[in-house]
């Protein structure tokens, strides 16, 4: 059996005992809260506590799908009497659902019309390049960063992983059979696909719609805090962060996985090769590419709007009373089920067949977070948990800089075995409550601990992308550790950094 089947068997074997433990803690913590004398709580606010540890067990175990578990919660809350049901199911509907919903349409469309793949090889193509396998590691990384700022990250690396193989088949049919430079090759392709997954989880960061936990946030912050944050707003601190992160991550890649050669000529006819397979730019791809444009300009123009004729304008106050983030991604997804591909043929540049393949799950995964998080604070849960927590802090939590770094430290630890959306739906609302309950301004805390849950780059089960680079076979679990390491030691101290200087001049 070689090494990467046994370490697979293991981490089966580990995933499996993992879910049978959350079958079994998740009733027991259920019904050992629901029992457990609590009289400082409100009646729903004790029952509520008992279905979130349960909702939260299964999250964390993985005991059933997220999805599933974040159904589950909201429908415990009902049965138990915590609301009513159009109160508890009501963020399954907010405008931010929407977003996200309209987001992964328009990331659909642009695929199914290839056009993401054909920017990939084209920029990988450019003479900049030129043959240069590094130089290939780092444009790969660029890209995968620019398109999963507004397509998810799993879809961004499951996009462009193919053609970070392409460029190693190329460099192996190159170089020989000479054992040794192979094992150079393999070595080089494996930080390649790992810069790619972690690209894809950078840039995602970098605007409300790159992932889940963005839009969780957001939605939580205005719901709470009345802190309606845009595209402009989040970006203005979140795209430098994002960008730090991914000259960082680079370093370290080009210094961990040092290209085998300087320049390999056969690369740049093997891309060119791909990009002439896919023939002509076709009249479908420029049409999805309009349409994304207009939801991009949709989602920008309030802020710039108001930068550009001032907040009372009576332009900038239709345009924030009207183009909502999530009608404008409906609206403009909407258009590539009528929009035709123009090829000769009367069919759409999006069918409903190619929609029904989206990632719903996530989907439910963010209604279930905001329908937590909304009734923890509904039922003062947030407070009381806050208290707690701030009691066990002591000091640390009674001031801005210290809350702020044990959040981060907090999330960072995590994400690393919890997706981020469920670590971002679990902990916010105790962040927020922690922050209230001391007397600090919550935003800056929680936007930086929002941040930090993607930053899950140790282990193949901290994130989809990380597992799919896992599952090429190139990458071996101790390297992912050991870079995953130096990169969440960079990441706290960014993000930190960011906290002290940056957020608190943007916000």
């Amino acid at each position: 059996m070689s090494l990467a089947q046994a370490i697979s068997d293991a981490e089966a074997r580990f995933e499996a005992r993992r879910r049978a433990v959350g079958l079994v803690v998740a009733p027991l913590l259920f019904f050992g809260l629901w029992w457990l004398p609590m009289p400082s709580l409100s009646p729903q606010a004790h029952v509520l506590a008992a279905v979130a540890a349960a909702t939260v067990a299964l999250w964390i175990t993985e005991a059933i799908p997220l999805p599933a578990a974040a159904l589950l919660g909201p429908a415990l809350a009902v049965v138990c009497g915590v609301a009513e049901p159009k109160e508890v199911f009501a963020p399954f509907a907010d405008p931010l659902i929407f977003l996200f919903l309209g987001g992964f349409l328009l990331a659909e469309g642009l695929a199914r019309q290839r056009v993401d793949r054909r920017v990939a090889l084209w920029l990988i193509a450019r003479r900049v390049v030129a043959g240069s396998p590094a130089r290939a590691m780092i444009a790969l990384a660029s890209i995968a960063y620019g398109f999963s700022m507004w397509i998810s990250n799993t879809a961004t690396t499951a996009m462009l992983l193919p053609v970070a193989l392409g460029v190693h088949a190329t460099m192996r049919s190159v170089i020989g059979d000479d054992p040794d430079n192979r094992r150079k090759i393999d070595k080089f392709a494996g930080g390649m696909c790992l810069m790619v997954a972690y690209a894809s989880s950078i840039g995602g960061i970098a605007t409300p719609i790159g992932t889940g936990p963005n839009v969780i946030a957001i939605g939580m912050l205005e719901d709470r805090l009345g802190a309606g944050l845009d595209f402009a707003q989040w970006m203005a601190f979140a795209l430098p962060i994002s960008l730090v992160m991914l000259l960082i991550a680079l370093a370290i890649a080009v210094r961990r996985f040092p290209a085998p050669v300087a320049r390999l000529p056969g690369l740049a006819d093997e891309v060119a090769r791909q990009l002439a397979a896919l023939g002509p730019v076709r009249a479908g791809e420029r049409r999805a590419v309009v349409v994304f444009l207009v939801a991009v300009a949709g989602w920008l123009a309030p802020s710039l709007l108001r930068l550009l004729v001032g907040a009372t304008h009576p332009w900038t106050i239709w345009a924030g009373d009207v183009l909502d983030e999530g009608v404008v991604a409906i609206l403009c997804s909407s258009l590539l089920f009528v929009l035709p591909t123009g090829d000769g043929e009367r069919q759409p540049i999006l069918a409903w067949a190619d929609a029904q393949r989206l990632d719903w799950g996530t989907i439910l995964l963010l209604g279930g977070g905001l329908a937590l998080g909304k009734l923890t604070f509904a039922t003062g849960l947030a407070e009381a948990i806050g208290r707690g927590v701030l009691g066990g802090l002591g000091p640390l939590a009674s001031h801005p800089v210290g809350l702020m770094i044990s959040a981060i430290a907090l999330i960072l630890v995590l994400t690393e075995v919890t997706s981020n959306t469920a670590v971002t739906a679990m902990m916010l609302p105790v962040l927020i409550g922690v922050a209230q309950v001391a007397g600090i301004d919550p935003l800056p805390t929680a936007v930086l601990a929002t941040i930090a849950a993607s930053f899950a780059f140790m282990l193949p089960v901290s994130t989809p992308p990380n597992a799919m680079a896992y599952g090429t076979r190139l990458i071996r679990v101790e390297a992912m550790f050991a870079i995953g390491v130096r990169l969440d030691a960079w990441g706290f101290v960014v993000l930190v950094a960011a906290g002290l200087l940056l957020v608190p001049a943007v916000l």
